[in-house]
């Protein structure tokens, strides 16, 4: 396991309806927030993303990748102090689209839209 993953603890909470939920606890810890930012760290947005990927990536049990990023909100910051644990919702179309989202309680913190690479569909 690299430092990134070290990063975030993920595990599968539910699916219904096509949308899978996960919970991730956030290793507060982390090197990475000594630098981002000293006094007030919040989780970097490449984290965010990658985190949303390695959930991708355990639902359909394969390594996936983003094609192409068509929308990436972040609508709040999440600082690992205050916010350890937060959720990550999404969905996937047959067109290899992930619509995602990631929640502290009902407050959406980021939203996502994107295209997975092409060889997600040989599963």
């Amino acid at each position: 396991m690299n430092k990134l993953e070290e990063l975030f603890q993920l595990e599968f909470q539910s699916e219904a309806g096509g949308v899978s939920r996960f919970h991730c606890e956030t290793d507060s810890g982390h090197p990475l927030f000594a630098g981002h930012f000293p006094g007030m760290p919040i989780i970097p947005g490449v984290c965010m993303l990658n985190v949303v990927k390695r959930a991708v990536s355990q639902k359909l049990d394969r390594e996936v990748s983003f094609w192409k990023i068509r929308e990436c909100k972040f609508l709040s910051a999440i600082n690992p102090m205050e916010n350890k644990v937060f959720d990550i919702e999404f969905g996937l179309t047959d067109e290899q689209e992930v619509r995602a989202a990631v929640f502290i309680g009902d407050t959406r913190c980021m939203k996502l839209k994107a295209t997975l690479s092409c060889e997600w569909k040989d599963i």
